[in-house]
């Protein structure tokens, strides 16, 4: 059975984050953003786990855009432990390929897979969740973190718990997994009281992550064991660039989870946000007295429930306004209504179109 000893963190850090633009570009993705300047959200998510994995457990899988920017966020990670996709493929072929990575020199690796970007107020029961998940993983079973409801929430998909523990107390057997509700649904999910937010977290072995794959995406699994063939080897690069080329792209929620023959779920409280949008900032800002979230030299007069980020060397005034994101960078401004803040990606269509690509 896999013991502590084996638990490896895997960082998902291949999304671009654009509805944080202007400050997150193509070559400076979200994960590489110092939002409260504590540190960027790469180096927070590692932060959060080193009582209980130390660095030299630690693994990270990104572009080749972001290499340099990753290894100056997380210095402490080895960077033979940084795997580089030749293209993004989305979730199940990215924790894959880890997979076959750590059971290279490590027969009873497990996996905490974590994505880059996400915010956590509450390490220690972060932690404690994490280790419930892990004892109960080791008996086979794939778990995923489920993250309490605190509010009827249409912009994250959710999971259906079961009263039935797994090996251990405080691990559930998972009945379903939901997609992202409407509001009616999301009222109802909080009311039922058996639903939790899908965090994108997961802990597993990676032998039975591997199983899972060889019946349930077959090519992927036969790729990923060309792949791991070729690691050690001179081989290595040229072999994963091929594979990767001829690869579709299927995330671990419909590709694995919600046909895995065990999953479940560890409900957990730890102030957990995905820092989705400039509107969702208030995870880690504080709010002012007139309810705005300030980032930088801002002046705010007569302005309420406001976002306002300036960049350094610039101040941001505004007056009388109310509900609204302004965003400075050194090249570009953002102004849009905060119930409109996902709708960022937008504008950068819109770029693409005009081939204003320095600013993408």
């Amino acid at each position: 059975m896999t013991t502590m000893g084996s638990l490896h963190a895997v960082v998902l850090a291949g999304g671009s984050g654009t509805r944080f633009w202007p400050l997150s570009r193509r070559s400076h993705p979200k994960q590489l953003l110092n939002l409260t300047a504590d540190g960027t959200l790469l180096a927070g998510t590692l932060k959060r786990v080193e009582s209980l994995i130390e660095p030299a457990r630690w693994w990270l899988v990104c572009g080749d855009a972001h290499l340099e920017g990753s290894k100056q966020a997380v210095p402490d990670m080895p960077a033979t432990q940084m795997l580089c996709e030749p293209c993004g493929r989305n979730t199940a072929p990215a924790i894959g390929l880890a997979a076959v990575t750590l059971l290279r020199d490590d027969p009873d690796a497990m996996m905490v897979v974590l994505p880059a970007d996400h915010h956590v107020a509450d390490f220690d029961a972060f932690c404690n969740a994490l280790k419930v998940a892990a004892q109960a993983a080791a008996s086979g079973s794939i778990i995923t973190l489920g993250i309490t409801p605190t509010r009827s929430e249409t912009g994250y998909g959710y999971i259906e718990k079961t009263e039935e523990t797994l090996a251990v107390d405080g691990a559930f057997q998972v009945k379903r997994f939901c997609e992202k509700p409407n509001l009616e649904q999301a009222q109802a999910f909080l009311e039922q009281g058996n639903f939790v937010w899908n965090a994108g977290i997961f802990v597993m072995r990676c032998d039975v992550l591997l199983k899972e794959m060889k019946r349930q995406l077959p090519s992927l699994h036969a790729s990923l064991e060309t792949i791991a063939g070729a690691i050690g080897t001179g081989d290595y690069r040229t072999v994963l660039e091929a594979q990767y080329k001829e690869l579709s792209g299927i995330s671990i929620d419909y590709g694995i989870m919600e046909g895995a023959e065990s999953v479940g779920v560890v409900p957990v409280e730890c102030g957990w946000s995905d820092v989705g949008s400039f509107g969702s900032l208030d995870a880690v800002l504080e709010r002012d007295d007139a309810q705005n979230l300030t980032s930088g030299k801002v002046v705010a007069l007569d302005s309420t429930n406001c976002t306002l980020y300036a960049t350094e060397g610039h101040v941001v005034g505004v007056v009388g306004m109310k509900d609204v994101v302004v965003v400075h960078s050194p090249d570009a401004t953002l102004v849009i209504p905060t119930e409109r803040a996902q709708e960022v990606r937008g504008i950068l269509k819109e770029m693409e179109e005009r081939k204003w690509d320095e600013y993408l």
